[in-house]
């Protein structure tokens, strides 16, 4: 077995482990994820091959189409949240935004 196969599948196992945790807790029902791991293959000098077929394995906790659009939205605006040289110049106030904390005046 190698190195690589070896990995993936003790993500696959804390992929399981994740759901049987929802289940254990009680909160299969509410419990929302999208897991995916894999591996690009190496070439020779260690550098990734563009282009590779990835090796990877998924786990999906969706019930619909509705829910999968969510997590896709939700993936796709916390990936292009400002980087901490950006976060520096925001205003406190955008920062707060959303988390129902308000500055006193």
């Amino acid at each position: 077995m190698t190195k690589d196969f070896e990995f993936l599948l003790h993500m696959q196992r804390l992929m399981f482990e994740a759901e049987a945790l929802a289940i254990q807790f009680g909160v299969k029902d509410r419990f929302l994820s999208i897991m995916v791991a894999g591996l690009l293959p190496e070439d020779n000098d260690d550098s990734y091959i563009d282009g590779a077929k990835l090796q990877a394995i998924y786990s999906y906790n969706i019930d619909d189409v509705n829910e999968l659009d969510e997590m896709q939205e939700f993936i796709y605006h916390t990936y292009h949240e400002p980087h901490k040289e950006e976060l520096d110049q925001r205003d406190l106030n955008d920062l707060l935004g959303g988390t129902g904390i308000e500055l006193e005046d």
